[in-house]
């Protein structure tokens, strides 16, 4: 008997077999890497950092953190006896191979404002190294210090809590 033979005819109120809707699922949010703690990063202060193409940027001098949560959110670069330091984002660093990397380049990260490493920031200044670093004002830091008033403190030295 042939394979076809053996089929039966579908019968009334037999369930269709189940097929997928064509409406495509939403692609899960990838979640964020686990940023290390104040702890692990406090370390980092004397560990050389460099940016794209392995160009070394400075060394780390210090951290900021949020004058009211403590959690870190700047890290200050020293860039150079005479060129002074300047802060990148706690988010845009990472550790690997005993030095600290960053994903920009050594001139744009000169272009960045200045500011002394034992000083705590104000809401405008750190407004302006967020507009430098391309971090829009209703997101993130930005957005956290928006709210603020321009002179008022809104991140300090780790250490100086």
């Amino acid at each position: 008997m042939a394979e076809s033979a053996k089929k039966k005819a579908p019968t009334e109120g037999t369930a269709k077999p189940k097929t997928r809707s064509k409406a495509k699922a939403k692609p899960k949010e990838k979640p964020k890497p686990r940023l290390p703690s104040l702890k692990e990063s406090s370390r980092w202060v004397g560990m050389r950092i460099d940016g794209i193409g392995n160009r070394t940027l400075g060394r780390v001098a210090g951290l900021h953190v949020d004058a009211d949560d403590g959690k870190p959110r700047w890290v200050i670069v020293r860039l150079g006896p005479l060129a002074g330091c300047t802060a990148l984002p706690y988010e845009h660093v990472a550790e690997g191979a005993g030095r600290i990397w960053t994903a920009y380049e050594r001139a744009w990260v000169r272009q960045a404002p200045r500011f002394r490493p034992d000083e705590a920031l104000a809401a405008g200044e750190e407004l302006e190294l967020c507009a430098h670093w391309g971090i829009r004002e209703e997101r993130d830091r930005a957005a956290e210090v928006s709210p603020h008033e321009d002179d008022e403190i809104t991140a300090i030295p780790f250490g100086d809590e």
